[in-house]
């Protein structure tokens, strides 16, 4: 499988790549997938909206991409990164489910194949109301797994066992803890989506045929009123990561020769 990501759908079509960096990149990308496409990949691309994406532009991108003979979409809204240096363009949840609901209602001929359930997209439309499961997409670097999730870098667990069994899962997620207040992406709610659907069959079902509501009110929001403060720890938990690292590295090798 090859998965095209960082394709910036302000710079769609790949056709205008004469207008600048971001366009060509979009024509770069374009060339891409249909160089996978013809070499037999099943190819899926990765769209990350933030509060700039405007729904008529996401969805005719969306019809783009089909044309090209995709495979799938992964969407998801842009988580905000402490360390990003550009804080004003992230979503917060209500805007992220009215983006979702404004592209979602413009499918029109074209049938969009997303690579992810189709409750996770019913949740983005604001018509679920799910609790993350941050151990759902678990993340592994060079430091260690992570903690608590691939978007939050608090801590390094030596081994999967060790993450699942010393992390304290309950104080994050949204309404636990302020850095995950606004946070809907899949990484946390994909895993929450499937276990319901497993769990509850007859629900998903029911969504599958009813589809993605675009309108009328939305599911409850989670309360933020027993969230605790963010800390921001990320840069002292790799000061110390690559701390031991270089304390490894300089450690003298024994001489194992009789």
């Amino acid at each position: 499988m090859v998965r095209v990501s960082g394709t910036r759908i302000s710079a769609w079509p790949p056709a205008s790549v004469v207008a600048g960096t971001g366009a060509a990149v979009a024509g770069i990308a374009a060339t891409a997938i249909a160089a996978a496409k013809q070499a037999g990949f099943r190819t899926i691309i990765n769209a990350t909206l933030f509060d700039n994406a405007k729904p008529e532009r996401v969805a005719a991108f969306f019809d783009d991409v089909m044309a090209m003979g995709l495979d799938g979409i992964s969407v998801s809204p842009g988580y905000a990164y402490e360390r990003a240096p550009d804080q004003q363009h992230f979503l917060n949840r209500r805007k992220t489910k009215e983006l979702f609901r404004g592209i979602f209602s413009r499918q029109g001929k074209v049938k969009w194949s997303f690579n992810q359930s189709s409750m996770f997209l019913d949740f983005l439309a604001g018509n679920q109301t799910f609790h993350c499961t941050p151990w759902g997409n678990p993340t592994r670097n060079y430091f260690g797994w992570q903690r608590p999730c691939y978007l939050l870098g608090e801590g390094y667990a030596k081994t999967f066992k060790e993450l699942m069994e010393t992390t304290d899962w309950d104080r994050y997620g949204t309404g636990n803890y302020e850095k995950c207040a606004d946070c809907m992406v899949h990484s946390g709610y994909e895993a929450t989506a499937v276990t319901e659907t497993i769990r509850r069959p007859w629900k998903a079902a029911a969504q599958a045929l009813r589809g993605i509501r675009t309108d009328g009110p939305m599911a409850p929001e989670i309360p933020l009123t027993r969230q605790r403060p963010a800390e921001y720890v990320f840069s002292a938990h790799v000061e110390q990561a690559m701390a031991r690292i270089k304390s490894r590295k300089q450690e003298p090798i024994a001489d194992t020769a009789d």
